[in-house]
């Protein structure tokens, strides 16, 4: 993978190849996750005598109900609060200002020969914000370009869905014909361990969206629910993630509501405890432990690779490599 990294930085042309094959499969990747992460419960009811494409349909209505929700209610939401966020930015800016100004008149009161230069970090935290709201505008015009793989994708992720146990009976008895049955057994622990973190990830964010921003009303924090969203996607990424998100909400709340920016942290601290002592462990299988040591470097490297989303999947990239690994070299042992 490192080796990979580095060809891609000295080679430029290697990741054109790479970002255009991976635009091409995109929709088939797209919908074959999908159709990967329903098959449990379209097996479990299938079991149960109910026709697959009875599910199927079930499932796809369901779907588009949860899509037409989301974009009427949680999306315009999440915008309102977001515009309000930035119309407040610069009023907040100039809080920090004046907060510095206090510390500089302590600082100067105790003899100090010491200045916190606010214009410098001013300089630098409006420079953040716009280049964060570049990159948000470029990712926005991006998604306009995936329109065809946003259309496509739902499409083929139903005929994946009523073909998956053929095409998983066709590469089960194309490895068996070949004499490959350790190949088998590795796909086999991928999927099972991919379909373990997919699960676990999606139950403990949704967990954590909502918990974080009922919480945050209870306090009475602006942008509550805003605040959750952040709370929830950052805690995506591991180890790393619950640093980053709670960061960023407690420094905003700092800024717009400094009486209940202790509370806050205190909340976030409770709720990170409880996740990572009953709710993961519960949620998630020992299928995917890894040393931190490994997961954080994974994070890194695949972070450099693919941008946050190498971020957020880094822990079943690594958990697969590792199971490609194991399986090859205890099939040389044999």
């Amino acid at each position: 993978l490192i080796i990979f990294l580095i060809g891609i930085k000295v080679f430029p042309y290697i990741k054109n190849i790479f970002l255009l094959l991976f635009k091409i499969s995109l929709p088939f990747l797209i919908s074959f996750a999908i159709a990967f992460s329903f098959e449990p419960l379209i097996a479990r009811l299938e079991l149960k005598k109910i026709n697959r494409k009875v599910t199927i349909f079930v499932i796809v209505v369901l779907f588009i109900i949860f899509i037409y929700l989301f974009i009427k209610f949680i999306i315009p939401n999440f915008l309102i609060q977001l515009e309000k966020l930035l119309k407040m930015l610069p009023d907040y800016l100039n809080r920090i200002g004046e907060f510095i100004d206090v510390i500089n008149k302590k600082l100067n009161r105790l003899s100090i020969d010491f200045t916190i230069d606010y214009s410098k970090i001013e300089n630098y935290l409006v420079g953040k914000i716009g280049e964060n709201v570049g990159k948000i505008s470029t990712f926005l015009q991006k998604i306009f370009s995936y329109t065809i793989t946003i259309l496509t994708a739902p499409i083929l992720a139903i005929y994946f869905m009523i073909d998956y146990k053929k095409i998983e009976e066709k590469i089960k008895y194309f490895l068996m014909n070949k004499e490959k049955m350790h190949i088998y057994k590795m796909l086999s622990k991928i999927k099972e361990s991919t379909r373990q973190y997919i699960k676990g990830v999606l139950l403990v964010m949704v967990i954590f969206i909502l918990v974080s921003s009922f919480v945050f009303l209870l306090i009475g924090v602006d942008y509550a629910f805003l605040f959750g969203i952040i709370i929830g996607v950052t805690d995506i990424i591991p180890y790393l993630g619950p640093y980053l998100g709670g960061s960023i909400v407690v420094l905003l709340t700092f800024i717009s509501n400094p009486h209940k920016a202790l509370f806050v942290l205190l909340s976030i601290v409770i709720l990170q405890f409880i996740e990572s002592n009953f709710l993961v462990p519960k949620i998630q299988s020992k299928t995917m432990e890894t040393s931190p040591i490994i997961v954080i470097f994974s994070v890194i490297l695949f972070g450099e690779l693919f941008g946050i989303l190498g971020m957020i999947i880094a822990v079943p990239l690594e958990k697969i490599v590792e199971i490609i690994i194991r399986t090859y070299l205890e099939y040389k042992k044999i």
